[in-house]
């Protein structure tokens, strides 16, 4: 399995498949490079494809140590710098993005292409003026009630989030449920309060207007994490974005909408 140490040893896992442009995939909190499976194949065809699971996710190492999202940051900049990659697509689902922001606010963009906003927020609380936050509504109250059920109910929190990743609505398989759930909950407890605690906490609304590389909003018109235009917003605040809208999806249109997914993301990559 390809692994490299970030700057503290923390082992982290990664996967590179095809030749070509490269495009680095970023997953979403307490999830892991897996969940792009239904990508990888087809965008390899053209691309060279990496995906990596986050300190504490995935194959990766499960040290209980800085878990921020500023290392984060840093843990995509070292295993870049190591496939040594550049003119890369780098694409960031939900939390993913988050760690896209803070690899900006660490690195700029010089080794970058281009990047892609899979149904994220720049800042997860709603406030006055900002209806954008996780929900619609989330609140500083509300994150403490997650956080405390994080370490007393980690399951029966996977319950409540898990079906809302997907459109509203919609039918999910009980077997996709489960192994998301599962996927999901191999994440320690503390890993993913730290990790929520750090990104929650960060707004990257100031950043947006900085970013000097062209931006795909990909985002499900059935989102239940983000059930507003967020993607409004964005390409209001970004210098330059191209908007897709996944009329089929929720919060996951790289899954739910798999073949068109793949079809916008190369499209976009080819426009480069």
């Amino acid at each position: 399995m390809p692994f490299v140490p970030a700057t503290d040893g923390v082992l982290l896992h990664y996967s590179s498949t095809g030749t070509g442009r490269p495009i680095v995939l970023i997953h979403g909190w307490t999830m892991n490079g897996r969940f792009f499976d239904r990508n990888v194949a087809h965008l390899a065809r053209d691309h060279r494809v990496v995906t990596i699971d986050m300190r504490g996710h995935g194959r990766s190492g499960r040290d209980l140590v800085h878990l921020t999202m500023e290392q984060l940051g840093q843990d995509v900049e070292t295993v870049m710098d190591h496939l040594d990659l550049h003119d890369v697509v780098l694409g960031g689902w939900s939390m993913g993005m988050a760690v896209v922001y803070n690899y900006l606010d660490l690195f700029g963009t010089a080794r970058l292409s281009a990047v892609v906003d899979i149904d994220m927020t720049p800042y997860l609380f709603a406030e006055t003026g900002w209806e954008h936050g996780v929900f619609g509504n989330l609140d500083p109250a509300a994150s403490l009630a997650v956080q405390r059920q994080m370490v007393k109910d980690r399951i029966g929190l996977c319950e409540t989030l898990i079906p809302a990743m997907f459109a509203d609505g919609a039918e999910i398989d009980p077997t996709t449920l489960q192994w998301w759930k599962d996927e999901s909950t191999t994440v320690p407890d503390l890993t993913a309060l730290a990790l929520w605690v750090s990104f929650s906490s960060q707004d990257w609304r100031p950043l947006l207007p900085r970013i000097d590389v062209p931006v795909l909003l990909a985002h499900g018109a059935r989102s239940q994490i983000y059930p507003t235009k967020v993607w409004e917003a964005l390409a209001a605040a970004i210098p330059t974005t191209s908007t897709v809208i996944f009329e089929n999806s929720g919060h996951s249109p790289f899954w739910e909408e798999p073949d068109r997914f793949n079809s916008e993301l190369a499209a976009f990559v080819g426009r480069l």
